[in-house]
């Protein structure tokens, strides 16, 4: 008897092998016996794990198939020791790091498993007969007839008029047809599909053909097997794109819609798993590439299921293709099962209306790409939130208007017809600021009326809002009233907010509506979009025509809006805003999670823009003051002088005087105790301040940085070790005989009168030198730079001097004089052409491979997170969150509240998720040498020592979107770790569970569910949601008290998610997980963005230190970790990092210089800092009055600054006013009488401009 044993994935069909088995077990009676199990029964069944083993004992060959890997088995490593020797076993995994790491251990000969492979993946019932009988034959010493491989055809053209498959020589006159043809719109599918009455795919294919031809576009359908492969006669993709895609030097089709997974690319050029690809596939083709997904749900699943795909297809489906550049689509298709004697028989059936949306796109890209360019028509459209004058065409460090304007006036020079020229960006805002704009406070009926570029009347948005799907309609009437409600509605009109210049409008993202209702923020949390949202989307499609469309900026609101998480329906809020119009996102490249999202649900093809020029921060006013001081101390030091007394009295003067013993929390009594150990300290953070990394104004789309800006950028992006590059200050120091790491590590060490950190001053400012010299003169340094104040250096050692003159030269400039990419990328974008794709990140970090930019960004394979690099800097933060809690308290914290973003996940490879596991004590298990997780281990307590802390997550909805095998990880490691056999007082998860089950059982919980809902760790908002609730309430003023915050951050956040519930609402269980939690952290991963710079950051992070207090009663340590250097993460509390800020950006004279070249989108930025500042304080209680003192003085009494933010954006001083002084209502900020009287006095003049200007 031999018996074999299959264990498969849940996304493994292996009817045919099943249906073969029972064939031969007939032929050969009493001489075969097969076994099946499926891998997620076996992980969620320790019976059926049991009943495995069992079977093992007389087996004679385990076939393990894994569809998505060895990820998808959880037990796989568990089980593979149990029968490690005993028993050989065979293994297929689509991973192909996976095969080449466990075939030496299968107990199977290459040869043997060369051999069972191949018949494997030639497949069909014939090579799978002979693949059983050769088993038995090598491992039975048996001696059935095994025939020879048969080999399919991989690749060929299908004739969907004929119902069959072309010859060669069919195909040559068929393509030579083609080539006299538009709107041609290729199809292509898996090379296994080609048997017309077994493939799982015909009536999806056959579905996608008939919605083309009903478009009006032409279908070409080819198969390819994708990886090139001759052992099995299978020549790949490329073969494929090169003979029936390229013709007598034209490309055939317009558009391409892809039906097969993963990344082409890779599979053309697969290597050894360890680098990624860096030419798409698709890149010499130039045409656009629509990804249409599957799903491994049925039909009924996938309607209800918010998720949209499951976490295989997440993968297979959106990840890899996006390292194509591909644009990602929606789900076309479920996956149905039937049952016979054979078993599961599983197809792909369409889902109609979504074929149907996925051919609108790939025709609306064809048809844009055919037209000539004196008829297209484009919008253009600017975020607005909140929806106020003062921010129109917000977004992360892009100078939004002034882009806008490079962009019209490269449409215009492409021949898009225009009625007039503007003058330059403020212009734009000007002309959209006297017409209509969201911001309802200057906006009356008649002034609606007399200005909108067109209005849309009751009957018009009434046939458009009769064709929205009905539970949508459903939800908008009841939230907004019978259509089209009264938000924005004036004498029963929607205006349009915007303005026209010919063929081009500009306008302005609706507002989102929760504004106006705001208190219900505090217990829903299911808003619907306004009917004047959908009535601006709709307007652009029907009324304006546009061919295409362009967001300008990180972020708006379209990708956020409810509905399926990824996979869209047609009634989810994003899909029937953007419809089938032709998308281009213009996106931050190191803002890659919300980047992502625009792509994976507003179907956008991104064109990523450059950070802004970063600059050190130099000293000013109090620091230079201070700087100039401190030196003097440790010269008199140095030397004995007798004023070193006088110095030090007036150092601790200043101290007081502007309030830095509040930054380091120190008192008089303290510094006169140990004035040493104070001026050290000091010393070390006034040269923190000087050195902190700021922005030198803001990105122009397409704009090249030049000068100054572009020498310190360079410093800035050689901040670090960069891509083997070595630091610019290191390079320098080295060049002069010091390293610069032995400095850092010692930094109050005096020698002839300077410190340490007084050298290290030196060498940055002498590397800002030398870097200019490079970039302006392209020589080799001269001897100028040491002259007279740095005269006591020399060049020891020119090597490191002449590399980093290459690599700026060669390397960097050339990087950075590529930005004009964007421009490009802006232009192809109107030709209906490809964009290329890239890669995402911080480039400060050690990642300027990333650049340039102008691609369309992707991120990482989810199941190399945490990588090996990243659990380095993990473990390191978590060390240091232990030890400064330890300081501040005495004690190791047990209860730790994480907040984790997918944005940040993707950038470093997992940092955050390294730590939550480290703090755990658990530590990934990488295949072989490379980064993929394949599981989790338990830190013995001995190796660890220190007790495992329970740390819970507070994921955002970007996060559980991306990354469902994270959330199960995470979830396993909880598991873990409550069944190991410790005491409580070394494992706090164990002890907080414990607790929790015996309360919940008094609660009237059973068991079980007392178990289930004790391992709750991981919480986020509601499934199809975004936020935390937190940042309308601040902005809208719908709250009394800081609790009030904190209970609307519990009612958005108590969701829970895991591997068998996605947004289980448990408000009681997320509250005592809050209760319990001593500690909050947030890390920060560059110096590119800092936590006053975005309103998530108080949302997110503020919102759970008052989520915590509400709970709690108490406030918790509240902590920022800093890991932009992976080698030196550093941690503080949240009150220290934001005087940091404050003191070294919001205050700085060289910040708002930058910001006064971008006029009224420089005002714009020093608005939404006081905003964010006030959110933080709100939230968090991070603010001392010194800091509300200094923004008043700084940007409200300071005459000739408050004039040129009134010149420029008189709406942003107005909003800058009314918020200090809110806080002093509010008692955040105790105010004097003069300041006050002054903030008034001014707020009324402003007022009163402003409605002169609006009339």
């Amino acid at each position: 008897m031999f018996k074999i044993i299959f264990i498969t994935s849940m996304f493994d069909n292996i009817y045919t092998i099943n249906k073969v088995s029972h064939t031969i077990s007939n032929e050969y009676k009493n001489q075969f016996e097969f076994s099946y199990y499926k891998a997620t029964e076996i992980d969620f069944s320790y019976q059926k794990y049991e009943e495995l083993i069992k079977d093992t004992k007389n087996s004679n060959l385990i076939c393990i198939i894994l569809h998505g890997g060895v990820s998808t088995f959880r037990n796989f490593l568990k089980l593979k020791e149990e029968i490690n020797g005993k028993i050989p076993f065979f293994i297929y995994s689509s991973i192909e790091d996976e095969n080449r790491e466990f075939i030496s251990k299968s107990g199977l000969s290459p040869l043997i498993q060369d051999k069972i492979s191949k018949y494997y993946s030639l497949g069909g019932e014939k090579n799978y007969r002979n693949m059983l009988l050769y088993m038995a034959n090598s491992l039975n010493h048996s001696n059935y007839k095994v025939e020879d491989y048969e080999y399919p055809q991989w690749e060929g053209i299908y004739d969907y008029e004929k119902k069959s498959y072309l010859s060669k020589e069919e195909e040559n006159v068929y393509l030579d047809k083609l080539l006299e043809e538009k709107n041609i719109i290729a199809l292509i599918a898996h090379g296994k599909e080609w048997e017309i009455k077994k493939i799982k795919k015909i009536k999806v294919i056959n579905k996608f053909i008939e919605e083309i031809k009903k478009e009006g576009g032409r279908p070409l359908v080819v198969f390819t097997n994708s990886v090139p492969n001759p052992e099995i006669k299978a020549k790949g993709t490329r073969w494929v794109i090169d003979n029936y895609f390229k013709r007598n030097g034209k490309i055939i089709p317009d558009c391409i819609i892809n039906l097969v997974a993963y990344s082409q690319s890779i599979f053309d050029e697969p290597g050894d798993g360890t680098a990624m690809v860096d030419k798409s596939i698709f890149e010499d083709l130039g045409i656009p590439v629509i990804q249409a997904m599957n799903t491994y749900q049925n039909r009924k699943t996938w309607d209800n299921d918010v998720r949209g795909l499951d976490a295989m297809s997440l993968t297979s489906n959106v990840y890899y293709p996006e390292f194509d550049g591909q644009i990602i689509s929606v789900t076309c298709c479920t996956y149905e099962t039937m049952i016979d004697e054979f078993g599961e028989k599983s197809i792909f059936l369409p889902i109609d209306e979504r074929v149907n949306k996925i051919a609108r796109m790939a025709m609306g890209w064809s048809r844009l790409a055919n037209k000539e360019n004196k008829d297209k028509k484009i919008a253009i459209i600017l975020h607005n939130m909140p929806p106020r004058n003062d921010m129109i065409g917000c977004a992360f460090g892009l100078d939004t208007p002034n882009s806008v304007y490079n962009m019209v006036e490269t449409f215009s020079e492409m021949g898009v017809p225009i009625d007039y020229k503007f003058k330059n960006g403020d212009d734009i805002i000007q002309r959209i600021i006297r017409t209509v704009s969201n911001d309802q406070k200057w906006l009356t009926a008649d002034k609606v009326l007399e200005r909108s570029i067109d209005t849309i009347d009751r009957e018009k948005y009434s046939r458009w809002f009769s064709k929205l799907n009905s539970k949508i309609k459903n939800k908008m009437e009841e939230q907004w009233g019978i259509a089209p409600g009264e938000f924005m509605v004036y004498e029963d009109l929607l205006p349009v907010p915007g303005i026209l210049n010919g063929n081009i409008f500009i306008g302005l993202q609706p507002a989102r509506g929760m504004m106006e209702r705001a208190e219900e923020l505090y217990h829903n949390t299911d808003f619907i979009i306004p009917h004047q949202y959908y009535s601006f989307y709709k307007w652009i499609k029907e009324e304006f025509e546009a061919d295409v469309i362009y967001h300008v900026g990180t972020h708006g609101t379209l990708e956020w809006l409810p509905g399926k998480e990824i996979g869209l329906c047609d009634a989810s809020c994003p899909d029937f805003n953007i419809d089938d119009i032709p998308h281009l996102y213009d996106y931050s490249i190191n803002v890659t999670g919300e980047g992502l999202q625009a792509k994976r649900r507003s179907y956008a093809a991104l064109i990523s823009y450059m950070i802004p020029a970063l600059t050190l921060a130099g000293e000013y006013e109090d620091i230079e003051e201070i700087d100039e001081l401190i030196k003097q101390y440790y010269q008199a030091e140095n030397s004995g002088d007798t004023k070193i007394e006088e110095i030090k009295e007036d150092i601790l003067e200043r101290t007081f005087k502007y309030s830095y013993n509040l930054d380091m929390n120190i008192g008089k009594e303290e510094i006169r105790e140990n004035y040493k150990n104070f001026i050290n300290k000091f010393h070390s953070y006034i040269e923190e301040l000087k050195s902190s990394t700021i922005k030198d104004g803001l990105h122009i789309l397409g704009e090249v940085v030049t000068g100054d800006r572009c020498a310190t950028l360079i410093q800035a992006l050689l901040r670090i070790d960069n891509c083997g590059m070595l630091a610019a200050d290191r390079a320098v120091g080295k060049s002069l005989g010091y390293d610069t790491e032995e400095l850092i590590d010692k930094p109050h060490i005096l020698k002839d009168g300077k410190t340490n950190l007084m050298i290290l001053e030196d060498i940055k400012n002498i590397t800002t030198d030398i870097i200019k010299e490079i970039i302006y003169s392209n020589k080799n340094m001269s001897n100028e730079i040491f002259k007279d104040k740095y005269s006591n250096y020399k060049v020891i050692e020119k090597k490191y001097l002449k590399t980093l003159r290459k690599n700026i030269l060669e390397i960097i400039l050339p990087k950075i004089n590529e930005t004009v990419r964007e421009k490009t990328s802006t232009i192809k974008g109107l030709e209906g052409k490809f964009i290329l794709p890239g890669q995402s990140g911080c480039p400060t970090r050690g990642n300027i491979n990333i650049l340039p930019t102008g691609t369309n960004f992707y991120s990482i394979d989810p199941n190399k997170i945490p990588s090996r690099a990243s659990w380095k800097v993990g473990k390191k933060l978590g060390d240091q969150l232990i030890e400064r809690y330890i300081s501040d308290e005495g004690k190791i914290p047990q209860n730790i509240a994480m907040l984790v973003y997918g944005g940040e996940t993707m950038k470093t490879n997992g940092d955050d998720i390294a730590e939550a596991l480290y703090l755990m004590g658990v530590r990934p298990i990488w295949l072989n040498n490379g980064d993929r997780v394949i599981g989790l281990e338990v830190i013995p307590y001995e190796e660890l020592k220190r007790p495992r802390i329970d740390v819970t997550l507070r994921i955002t909805g970007l996060f559980r979107d991306t990354f469902p095998i994270l959330i199960r990880l995470l979830e396993e490691a909880v598991n873990l770790v409550s069944q190991l056999d410790e005491s409580e007082e070394i494992n706090y998860i164990k002890k907080n569970m414990n607790e929790d089950i015996g309360q919940l059982l008094k609660e009237g919980y059973s068991l079980e569910e007392s178990e289930r809902l004790s391992k709750m760790r991981i919480f986020g908002c509601p499934p199809g949601t975004y936020g935390a609730g937190v940042g309308v309430l601040i902005c809208s003023k719908q709250w009394d008290t800081r609790e009030d915050l904190g209970r609307a951050y519990v009612n958005w956040s108590s969701y829970a998610y895991g591997s068998d519930f996605h947004g289980t609402k448990v408000e009681n269980i997320f509250t005592q997980r809050m209760k319990k939690s001593e500690v909050t952290v947030k890390n920060e991963s560059s110096i590119e963005i800092d936590m006053l710079e975005s309103d998530d950051y108080f949302v997110y992070h503020g919102g759970l230190v008052a989520a915590v207090k509400y709970a709690s009663g108490k406030d918790p340590k509240s902590y920022s970790g800093d890991a932009s250097n992976p080698e030196r993460v550093k941690i503080k509390n949240l009150k220290e990092e934001t005087a940091r800020i404050i003191r070294a950006r919001i205050l700085n004279p060289k910040w708002f210089e930058g910001l006064k070249r971008h006029g009224y989108k420089g005002a714009q930025e020093v608005n939404g800092a006081v905003d964010i500042f006030f959110g933080w304080d709100a939230t968090a209680e991070v603010a001392e009055d010194w800091m509300y003192d200094r923004i008043t003085e700084t940007y409200i009494e300071n005459r000739e600054n408050r004039e040129w933010l009134e010149e420029h954006n008189p709406h942003a001083v107005l909003n800058i006013s009314e918020r200090l002084l809110e806080a002093n209502q509010r008692n955040m900020w105790r105010a004097s009488q003069e300041k006050l009287e002054i903030l008034r006095k001014i707020y009324l003049n402003i007022e009163g401009d402003v409605e002169a200007y609006e009339e």
